[in-house]
């Protein structure tokens, strides 16, 4: 059986990423303009809460997976830390060419933005088709 992207799975994905994107998405933001704490803090804190928060709820929600929990989470944490120097180092990089002329603070904002964007992207694919694989090998 072919699975198509818009299927059921990417829906509930969706829904969960919306909830994970806030809460770390909203403390990142925080930490950067409220508190002054750094880009790379900042975007990791985000990551570091969003993405245990998206793990479980994923691993349950979306892809009901039972399979080997250590192997599992071996597989999401180095795919999370791929997709995240992947999307944090090109954003600064993309926004320091398209922003020229803004101040740092606001080339940092929308750098964040850009990389929690770039992140979401990467993560989805990720999580589908290589931490939890298993699931859409089940369906087929």
């Amino acid at each position: 059986m072919k699975h198509h992207i818009l299927d059921k799975t990417f829906w509930v994905y969706t829904a969960i990423a919306v909830a994970c994107w806030c809460v770390g998405t909203g403390l990142m933001f925080l930490l950067y303009n409220c508190l002054h704490v750094g880009y790379w803090i900042a975007s990791a804190c985000n990551y570091l809460v969003g993405g245990t928060m998206s793990y479980f709820l994923n691993r349950k929600y979306t892809f009901h997976s039972h399979d080997n929990r250590l192997l599992l989470l071996a597989k999401y944490v180095l795919h999370m830390v791929v997709c995240y120097f992947v999307s944090y180092s090109l954003a600064p990089v993309v926004t320091k060419f398209v922003l020229d002329h803004w101040t740092l603070h606001a080339k940092g904002n929308v750098s964040l933005a850009v990389g929690s964007v770039t992140f979401t992207i990467l993560n989805y694919f990720g999580q589908r088709y290589v931490v939890f694989r298993s699931f859409h090998q089940k369906k087929s």
